[in-house]
């Protein structure tokens, strides 16, 4: 009976997903594009087809034709914890794409994007971690000193979320416009945990959500060297439902039923409402000075009852520069701050396998005008996360956790102006 009870227990804690890879809130991600990846502030930006994500509105500021991009993000990721007197890392690379598009016709415009808003990573504990190791703990009933009675501890997880958006933006003048758009969210999950006590135990279970919400901007530019954007993203209702892979075993299977992971069932997750504000200020003849604030909102999210508590709503402070050389050659770079608003004392499942530290970004990149209608950009980012620790808790079996973490984003880009 112990073996089931303690079983299901870990079960109940690895069914969590990875958060993603990407610069953000808790859930939402905001890394879209290179020029974003080369300077980490493009909410008021009002050049480049990835404004279609960030500043719909400001596409009225854009030349009249046709302009594509596509971008590519390859990322580094090295996550780390200390439980129990041992270390514990991660790290994967997965590769991030996004398209952007634009028509724009005098007063007029339409776009559309293919990004990832969300998820976007891998996560693989081969010798198990922190959930692992509180399940091992639970075996004594006791308390802690027990991490390692789990034989052949492993965790995997997998998190996309896919976001596909079209709008129109529309200029009620030369100097102000507004936007409206529709977006659509579909993602993906899997989970394959599996341990060893007496015998193999093997729970996996995949998970898809879709869901709609609204995209809506305004862009103010009362000269030339001033531009101020907003934009504000609805919530994304998302019901997570369950599939259990025919490989998971009978204990596996049961003890996913036990915890609520059955075919057909499922549980919340949306995809948090997010504001955006953003400035473009032209300081000097070849300089650009673009401030940005943007803003979370998880505490307005249903995240059902399996997941970490916030403490407030998460938010990105950035700035970012530009120095055109010339009109061929541009130079950007940034530095951004987030805060993420949860306590790792408060740290859920999903949290825990991939926790959402405070985090320092500095990036750097450049863009090459190789015509007037084609441009190539390069963004480099290092995120620089703020390590914490969650106390031990005997009664769960949690010992002493130290979370840390940093990624590493080269992002490539091609973008051209078709008419």
């Amino acid at each position: 009976m112990k073996k089931i009870l303690v079983m299901m227990a870990l079960t109940a804690a690895l069914l969590g997903v990875p958060q993603a890879v990407l610069a953000g809130g808790v859930d939402n991600k905001q890394n879209l594009s290179a020029a974003y990846a080369g300077g980490p502030s493009r909410n008021g930006a009002i050049e480049g087809a990835d404004i279609a994500a960030y500043n719909p509105a400001g596409i009225m500021q854009l030349k009249n034709g046709l302009t594509c991009a596509l971008d590519a993000q390859f990322i580094s990721t090295n996550y780390d914890h200390t439980t129990g007197g041992r270390d514990y890392g991660n790290e994967n690379y997965p590769v991030v794409p996004s398209l952007f598009a634009i028509y724009k016709k005098d007063n007029w415009a339409f776009y559309g994007s293919f990004t990832v808003p969300g998820g976007g990573g891998e996560v693989e504990y081969k010798e198990g971690n922190i959930i692992t190791r509180q399940v091992s703990n639970k075996l004594t009933g006791v308390g802690l000193g027990r991490e390692d009675l789990l034989k052949n501890q492993y965790a995997y997880v997998e998190s996309y979320d896919y976001g596909l958006t079209a709008g129109a933006s529309y200029a009620l003048s030369d100097n102000f416009s507004f936007s409206a758009g529709i977006r659509r969210v579909i993602t993906e999950k899997k989970v394959d945990i599996r341990g060893y006590l007496g015998s193999d135990i093997i729970a996996k279970f995949e998970q898809d959500a879709q869901g709609w919400g609204g995209v809506f901007g305004m862009n103010y530019r009362p000269n030339k060297a001033f531009n101020l954007a907003l934009r504000y993203e609805t919530r994304v209702n998302l019901d997570w439902e369950t599939k259990i892979p025919g490989d998971t075993n009978a204990m596996g299977r049961f003890l996913l039923q036990q915890n609520n992971r059955e075919d057909g069932h499922s549980y919340a997750r949306d995809l948090p409402a997010v504001l955006g504000l953003g400035m473009q200020w032209a300081a000097a003849p070849k300089l650009t000075v673009s401030p940005s604030f943007t803003y979370y909102f998880e505490k307005d999210a249903n995240w059902g009852d399996q997941n970490g508590k916030v403490n407030h709503n998460a938010y990105d402070i950035a700035i970012a520069f530009a120095y055109a050389f010339n009109e061929k050659w541009t130079a950007t770079w940034g530095y951004m701050y987030t805060d993420t608003g949860i306590d790792p004392a408060d740290y859920g499942i999903i949290e825990q396998m991939s926790p959402p530290l405070d985090c320092h970004t500095l990036s750097v990149g450049g863009t090459y005008r190789a015509t007037e209608r084609l441009a190539f950009k390069l963004g480099l980012m290092g995120s620089f996360y703020v390590s914490d620790t969650a106390p031990a808790d005997p009664a769960s079996g949690a010992p002493e956790t130290e979370y840390s973490k940093t990624n590493y984003t080269a992002a490539l880009s091609m973008e051209y102006r078709f008419f």
